[in-house]
């Protein structure tokens, strides 16, 4: 169906997260009730004896009581609340297990997930066209045939494990109603395990094919994977323009370097271009900054034009975080930029003197 349609191609890593968003995983409910029916028949089989041994007790004390008709009269009550906290005393703890199993088997099959999107409600759920596709789709006869495959699968295992003590059990009588107890437990111990290995293997099977059907499901066209680079990544075309215009900016900036005053630094990091030029400037003016890299190439260019070269770095910092290119510097500036150009003029009228 994917191939037919296009889809060749396999999810991106954003769609399959997108997908995890919504709540849409790979996930086997074969394999939960696999898992889920393993932790409880280990923890079944180990309390067995003792669960066995509580109850022994209690029906011994309450068909004492039975037995004694003035007793069940006046004890029915307290006999009734007793059976239902026997009940709950028993039950309880598998309760538990079962919900622990279930809990473990999400995790390990999808991760500590949590999505509200499937709580959401949809029309598109309401609309029976839909519901009577979903019936009748590809998805839905693999799932009837392999719960008929699981019910012939269990109902032989069963088989087997009954054709082995059958015999005696249905013989009760040949031996012994102690032996008998023994045959039916072992006789649930077998079957138990045996549906356990069963269960765990046709899980696994599942989980494979769960996984394999949901990436499948999520295989996009070409046309979508490059629809997705340009969502995520930007229009490669508008990205070659971006970078040709960031070009031109940085060699018309390096250019304006030329007519700069001083070079103000941090000293590596950053560098901030300031010209004053009496007869165009009334105050001094940004034509130049960068970090690092572009923070080098004014240093650079300011050496070529023999531009000098101030480190400051409180100004530098503060003058690279708020002044923009081509903008007057604030009046916070004022005092240590005129300080700086005031010592640049009297370095040049002192070497004007020397020559």
């Amino acid at each position: 169906m994917s191939e037919k349609d296009g889809k060749t191609e396999k999810p991106t890593p954003k769609k399959l997260k997108d997908a995890r968003k919504r709540g849409e995983i790979a996930k086997s409910q074969e394999f939960n009730s696999a898992f889920t029916y393993i932790m409880f028949m280990m923890f079944a089989i180990a309390l067995s004896t003792h669960a066995l041994q509580y109850g022994y007790v209690y029906l011994k004390s309450e068909f004492a009581v039975v037995y004694d008709v003035g007793g069940l009269e006046n004890n029915l009550n307290d006999i009734g609340m007793k059976a239902i906290l026997y009940i709950f005393i028993l039950a309880g703890p598998f309760l538990v297990i079962a919900f622990i199993g279930a809990l473990i088997a999400n995790i390990i099959q999808t991760g500590l997930l949590f999505s509200t999107e499937a709580l959401k409600f949809k029309m598109s759920r309401l609309n029976p066209v839909s519901g009577l596709k979903n019936m009748f789709s590809k998805k839905a006869l693999f799932t009837l045939i392999k719960n008929i495959l699981k019910m012939i699968l269990i109902g032989y295992v069963c088989y087997i494990s009954f054709e082995k003590s059958g015999y005696y059990i249905i013989n009760s009588s040949a031996v012994g109603t102690e032996k008998l107890y023994f045959l039916i437990l072992e006789l649930v111990k077998d079957i138990s395990t045996n549906l356990a290995i069963l269960l765990f293997l046709l899980g696994m099977v599942d989980f494979i094919y769960q996984k394999y059907d949901y990436k499948k499901n999520l295989n996009m066209t070409k046309q979508e994977i490059k629809d997705e680079y340009k969502e995520s990544e930007g229009d490669p075309y508008i990205k070659s323009l971006r970078r040709q215009k960031y070009k031109q900016f940085s060699k018309q900036m390096l250019k304006d370097v030329e007519s700069a005053t001083v070079i103000i630094t941090n000293p590596t990091h950053l560098a901030i271009a300031v010209r004053y030029d009496k007869k165009r400037d009334q105050v001094p003016v940004v034509v130049a900054k960068g970090a690092d890299y572009v923070a080098e190439k004014i240093r650079e260019a300011a050496s070529k034009n023999n531009i000098p070269i101030m480190e400051n770095k409180p100004v530098a910092r503060a003058m690279y975080r708020s002044v923009e290119i081509g903008q007057p510097i604030p009046l916070d500036f004022y005092e240590a930029i005129a300080e700086m150009i005031a010592l640049i003029y009297q370095i040049d009228e002192s070497n004007k003197r020397k020559i």
